[in-house]
């Protein structure tokens, strides 16, 4: 055989094998794949993101990094973190720009500064006047992010991370459902679940040795079949009983938990009410928006605390959902209509102009309809007027009433879906919010009243210490929590300009695959990061010489 014919011959076996290789690869991406979001998501292409990102280093000095969502060197703390490391720089990790370290608001450091082993966190009591106070387990916490803003998987992957680091997790405003409350088994003796067996031929297939992958979509494939591609979102999947189960809200309020029956399994959830009041609203045909009692103190028989959403950072107004997130199951838990944009109201519907009083009394309703639990307001702060007459009524109310905390919102605060007008004009940067509302509440002789948490581009420790060491009790944050559960920063949050590649946050059912068989993967790495952050305050506490980063203060800030 001539040697062009042989080497013909060996060209196409070794094309042939690469080619099988690749198709083998792609089918182990799409289906088997259950580490790794991208792939996933767009299988044998995505790898090609990944080789880009390991060659990132060689060219930064060349091309930069993209600082606009977080400077790079947080994004990899933050991704070290995930992983179980420490999170320790070396030499060429310390910033250069001045950004990091730029002489403002840095703390000072103690001659005797204690040992880790001699930290013990004081963690803030929310609501002591209530029947049923919230005792908090860290100082770090997930702020408000919505079910619809964020997909099931992600929002369902939170909860359970925060469950086990004990963190509190804010719900945002678009309700509550099955997927808050991840970490509570099923059980037919709970009878505020409603449930369905998966049948016979679903777990005969289940059951089949083919992987992860194939186990996750069985499930995804059975319940369409069971409940209709669009109900399937509603329901969790409960392996060890095979049922699919959701929040039953028709049941009766005495099949609902009391407030001493929320073990740990449920979290430590704050519910947060926006001016739409979705998920608590009646259904009235003349479309006002009036709140559904019933329900309320349905979904608030899960929850620690309450939070009213009087402003935001990044949007000021209420929130806003585009029609390709409200699917059917997202209109169902808000109680809306499916397939519109949904633009929240600017003004909450219980506080008008010049109607503190009117609000206070909606607080202590709220508070007494949930059994006696904490309530709080967000609010935006840009000048003394606008915490000034919530605190004037505080101090007018008895001890006994009134707001139990106040989350300030910085004016940088982020968001996947607002008009650039409102995210850059309004609202001071959460350093200086902190200053005016810790003075206003001490000038009226309140302070001891009310906690105050901070929520705002607080990233790491060296950003959430400060904002204790001005005033505030305990510091919230949604986009590295995001980055910890699988974010790449890709900049679709709102949906417009595509799906989020990662299906972190869309309700695109072909990217949310990836993230479902990943789900375990991104609870651990979220579950290290919370307790990083937590870490990295103590260390903080330590050096500054007290015992608790509670006992941070003004007095370790250099101005």
């Amino acid at each position: 055989m001539p040697l062009v014919d042989i080497v013909l011959i060996v060209l196409g076996i070794i094309i042939a094998i690469v080619i099988l290789l690749l198709v083998i690869v792609t089918v182990h991406d799409r289906f088997f794949e259950k580490k790794n979001l991208v792939i996933g998501n767009f299988p044998l292409l995505g790898r090609g993101r990944y080789v880009m990102h390991e060659l990132r280093p060689f060219f930064r000095q060349y091309f930069g990094d993209d600082d606009a969502f977080a400077p790079r060197i947080i994004i990899d703390w933050i991704l070290d973190l995930t992983k179980g490391k420490s999170g320790y720089f070396a030499f060429d990790k310390f910033d250069t720009t001045g950004h990091l370290h730029d002489g403002t608001h840095q703390m000072i450091h103690s001659s005797s500064p204690l040992n880790m082993d001699e930290i013990k966190s004081e963690y803030p009591l929310i609501g002591k006047k209530r029947k049923h106070p919230f005792q908090m387990k860290s100082f770090f916490y997930r702020s408000a992010m919505s079910l619809g803003s964020l997909s099931f998987e992600a929002t369902s992957a939170m909860a359970a991370a925060c469950a086990d680091a004990g963190a509190a997790f804010n719900t945002g405003e678009g309700g509550l459902s099955v997927h808050h409350i991840p970490r509570v088994s099923f059980s037919e003796d709970k009878k505020f679940f409603k449930f369905k067996r998966m049948p016979l031929w679903g777990k005969i297939l289940y059951k089949l040795p083919l992987g992860i992958g194939w186990k996750t979509n069985i499930t995804d494939w059975v319940g369409y079949a069971m409940f209709g591609k669009e109900q399937r979102d509603l329901y969790l999947f409960c392996l060890a009983k095979w049922v699919y189960y959701k929040i039953d809200w028709d049941a009766p309020i005495e099949h609902f938990p009391k407030p001493e029956e929320l073990t740990e399994d449920f979290g430590n959830i704050i519910l947060q009410i926006g001016s739409g009041l979705y998920g608590l609203r009646e259904k009235r045909k003349d479309g006002t928006v009036k709140l559904d009692w019933d329900r309320f103190k349905k979904v608030t028989s899960f929850v620690r605390a309450i939070e009213i959403k009087l402003a935001q950072g990044a949007k000021q107004t209420g929130g806003i959902l585009k029609a390709h997130k409200n699917t059917h199951a997202i209109a169902e838990i808000r109680g809306i209509h499916e397939g519109i944009d949904l633009i929240s109201p600017n003004r909450f519907p219980y506080y008008n102009k010049d109607g503190e009083s009117d609000f206070f009394d909606f607080i202590e309703k709220l508070s007494e309809q949930s059994g006696g639990k904490p309530v709080g307001a967000k609010i935006v702060i840009s000048a003394n007027n606008n915490i000034e007459p919530l605190v004037k009524e505080l101090a007018s109310r008895p001890v006994s009433q009134g707001l139990d905390f106040i989350t300030v919102d910085g004016g940088d605060g982020g968001s996947g879906a607002a008009p650039i007008a409102l995210g850059v004009l309004f609202g001071k940067k959460i350093f200086e919010a902190l200053e005016i509302v810790n003075d206003t509440l001490a000038t009226h002789k309140v302070r001891d009243r009310v906690n105050v948490f901070a929520s705002s581009k607080l990233y790491a420790p060296h950003m959430s210490a400060r904002a204790l060491a001005k005033g505030a009790d305990a510091i919230g944050n949604a986009r590295s929590i995001m980055i910890a559960g699988g974010c790449i920063r890709a900049g679709r949050c709102s949906g417009e300009h595509g799906a989020c590649p990662v299906g972190m946050a869309t309700m695109n059912k072909y990217n949310r695959k990836s993230y479902a068989r990943s789900w375990d993967k991104k609870v651990n790495q979220i579950t290290n990061y919370l307790h990083g952050h937590e870490h990295g305050l103590e260390q903080v506490a330590a050096v500054c010489g007290v015992k608790s980063p509670s006992q941070l203060g003004a007095e370790h800030v250099m101005n």
